[in-house]
């Protein structure tokens, strides 16, 4: 690959933008792509449109036709991801520009391209209780297969405790199931081991749990069921100490009743809402909101120390899982890449109440930790106080967590940086309530004037 880790400016998607992109493309004969966006879910609210929720259509439709340009042998292109349970994808589909692009490419047969709701199970979310939905037209054509890592899996030094293991809105039974001491397993969609190339294109936005979603995040939606995918640890990293009573029992009510009682569940909602306005507790992060007492849910804060685990566990499946499943291979299994979209980024508390910022950045890199260093960078966050890279000496597989941070190779707007403390602040992100006061930056991040005065944030 031609570029190790490459932003540049874009304020349309022209021929430009495609032939730049294409260029840091990685060679092969590759015949099945795999490109795996940000669908995380619908927008439900003004204040947080999918342009900052979710993968531009822009960006996904330019790096299709890079692929038809520069892999001319390609037998198929697949665009999926795992939504969240309660994701409407009729509407996610309309608002993401899905519908569009399926009606572009529908009458191209080779390569065939194709983009599909990966989930295994869909819910409807109805005053808060997720009921589950029936039918068809989700879920991965090819099925499902499951990954062993064991005792290879980042989860495992802190197994002693997997009782504790959680999800917020699934059966921790099933959650358990899958992570104990010695015992870890991936549910990983078929079409992505299938693949021999796989492009991640994440949106760039703040997240309640982890800090920053970006390329290392994104993995997380190349699992099939949300269940087998560990976020915190009940009674362990699951509140800050200085956490709401209030909300320590409106969660463990939750978790009680979700999916089980329907009337009790609306029963215990009707109770938080009176608890909520008396206290005064937000729960829609809007911008004014954020200057309030902010709701901080489950495992949604600086000290969470589960989360890296299970994406360091992902982003080493991705590359070394077999096309059959099972254990990982000693070798790569295929090619991987990521194409950062930040032409509208979020902040606040994203991933679900992500406010725009509109920075009209695309990036590039073969490295998703030396892609996310550079964006903490960017967004004025320290990364040395974000878990998932705080940590990435500890990543087991490629070469990929071994980065020295003052001997980088990050590239914005033609302008080259060895230190990641010398690219330039381009925004300072709001951080989510539960990362406020932590998460910044202190030093050397002087905001870039001259991206300001050519119109970016």
């Amino acid at each position: 690959m031609s570029c190790v880790c490459q932003f540049w400016s874009v304020t349309i998607i022209d021929d430009q933008a495609v032939n730049r992109l294409k260029s840091c493309l990685p060679v092969g004969d590759f015949r099945r792509i795999v490109i795996k966006p940000n669908w995380v879910k619908h927008s439900v609210h003004p204040e947080f449109p999918a342009e900052a929720m979710v993968t531009s259509p822009d960006v996904i439709e330019c790096i299709i036709e890079c692929c038809l340009d520069r892999y001319p042998a390609a037998e198929s292109i697949m665009v999926g991801d795992v939504p969240l349970q309660s994701c409407d994808w009729e509407k996610l589909k309309e608002q993401s520009g899905i519908s569009r692009l399926r009606a572009k490419y529908a009458e191209r047969q080779r390569p065939k391209i194709e983009f599909h709701d990966w989930r295994l199970e869909r819910y409807q979310l109805e005053d808060g209780y997720l009921h589950k939905k029936t039918g068809g037209g989700h879920g991965d054509p090819a099925g499902y297969r499951e990954v062993i890592l064991d005792r290879e899996s980042s989860l495992e030094p802190i197994s002693h405790q997997s009782s504790a293991f959680r999800v917020s809105d699934y059966d921790p039974k099933e959650t358990v199931s899958r992570h104990r001491l010695g015992f870890h397993r991936y549910l990983i969609c078929g079409s992505v081991l299938d693949a021999d190339l796989v492009i991640s294109v994440p949106k760039l936005k703040t997240h309640q749990k982890a800090g920053i979603t970006a390329a290392l995040k994104n993995l997380v939606g190349v699992n099939g069921s949300k269940a087998y995918l560990v976020h915190h640890r009940q009674g362990q990293d699951e509140f800050s100490p200085d956490i709401s009573p209030w909300i320590r029992l409106q969660v463990r009510i939750r978790e009680a009743l979700q999916k089980r009682s329907t009337l009790s569940f609306k029963t215990g909602r009707y109770v938080w809402r009176l608890i909520r306005r008396r206290k005064g507790i937000q729960t829609v992060a809007t911008r004014d909101n954020l200057r309030k007492s902010m709701y901080i849910g489950a495992g949604s804060w600086y000290g969470n120390d589960t989360l890296w685990r299970m994406i360091y566990d992902l982003n080493w499946i991705i590359r070394y899982a077999p096309r059959e499943g099972g254990a990982l291979c000693p070798v790569p299994q295929r090619a991987y890449m990521v194409v950062m979209d930040a032409l509208v980024a979020g902040e606040g508390d994203g991933p679900l109440q992500a406010l725009p910022v509109p920075l009209g950045l695309l990036g590039v890199s073969d490295n998703p930790f030396l892609m996310d260093l550079a964006c903490a960078q960017m967004m004025g966050f320290d990364w040395r106080k974000i878990p998932v890279l705080d940590n990435m000496s500890l990543f087991k597989a490629d070469s990929w967590g071994a980065l020295r941070p003052d001997s980088v190779g990050i590239t914005v707007d033609g302008h080259s940086y060895r230190s990641l403390d010398a690219v330039p602040v381009l925004h300072h992100f709001i951080p989510p309530p539960g990362w406020k006061g932590h998460i910044e930056a202190t030093s050397g991040d002087g905001l870039d004037e001259s991206r300001k005065g050519a119109g970016h944030a």
